[in-house]
């Protein structure tokens, strides 16, 4: 629906959903983020798919999910955003100050939790989102001023919230859950789960890009001990690094990789370089 960091929208189709089993019933990201595999997915490959659940333990993330349930709804609050037009390009607001405003509301450490529904707090998530680039560290990336040269992602945004390719989709959402992924995985696994993961990714040395949570290396050894228990099947993205084959040793796991181009690799004045992107499987 929306940019952000290490979202899978461009390899979804050629990496991940080639290898996602067509007998499954239920269909679990428990790194749900915003959900690229599973709006690139064909559903009518799944014939027996009876359950979708997102689950993020980011509670910005899980309110907006609850919120696309009444895209219509949304939209209207959406629209309550100050926007300027300029020819056939909307772009969001050029003094910025509506984007500064809902940052400092939404990642203020004295925020509350977001426990029900609120749809202003949704409309904010999804401006900001939309306006920095690729959606990455929301929290304290600067507005992207657009100038009016380019169509704007958060109207793209809205447009989806109308148009039946992704309310259909959305409507599939039956289950939006703000747990932490141990959790997740205990409650939905069973033989015909397929639980497609995408963890912030193991690199040493770098900083924390995912906003309201951080993702040690402890964590990375418990999803390990988590997945190693379940009945249902997994596919889990990572980049390679070292530990990664003690973890999921080739002789008990599938290794499935591919290089790829990413735009937010490139630097100003230098070419794109290609990146190795994995997926590990139990089957």
């Amino acid at each position: 629906m929306l940019p952000y960091i290490g979202g899978k929208s461009k390899i979804s189709k050629h990496l991940i959903i080639p290898v996602i089993p067509h007998d499954i019933s239920t269909y679990v990201e428990p790194f749900s983020g915003q959900f690229w595999t599973f709006f690139m997915m064909d559903l009518t490959m799944y014939p027996n798919l009876s359950n979708v659940v997102y689950n993020d333990v980011n509670d910005l993330n899980t309110n907006l999910y609850r919120c696309l349930k009444y895209p219509d709804k949304l939209l209207q609050e959406c629209k309550k955003i100050p926007v300027q037009q300029k020819g056939d390009m909307v772009t969001p607001p050029q003094c910025r100050e509506f984007f500064n405003r809902a940052q400092s509301i939404l990642y203020s450490p004295e925020r509350k939790p977001i426990d029900t529904m609120n749809f202003k707090m949704a409309a904010m998530h999804a401006l900001i989102l939309a306006s920095v680039y690729s959606g990455a560290n929301p929290q304290k990336s600067k507005y992207i001023d657009l100038k009016g040269k380019y169509h704007s992602k958060f109207t793209s945004f809205m447009n989806k919230l109308s148009n039946t390719k992704w309310t259909q989709k959305l409507k599939k959402i039956n289950f939006v859950e703000n747990q932490d992924f141990q959790k997740c995985i205990e409650k939905w696994d069973s033989p015909t789960t397929y639980f497609y993961l995408d963890p912030p990714y193991y690199i040493v040395g770098e900083g924390n890009y995912y906003s309201n949570h951080d993702f040690t290396s402890n964590d990375h050894e418990r999803l390990r001990d988590s997945l190693q228990k379940i009945e249902g099947k997994f596919g889990l993205s990572y980049y390679p690094f070292d530990q990664l084959k003690e973890w999921y040793p080739l002789d008990s796991y599938s290794w499935h990789e591919k290089s790829f181009f990413k735009a937010a690799m490139a630097s100003k004045g230098k070419k794109q370089v290609p990146s190795v992107e994995l997926l590990i499987t139990n089957y």
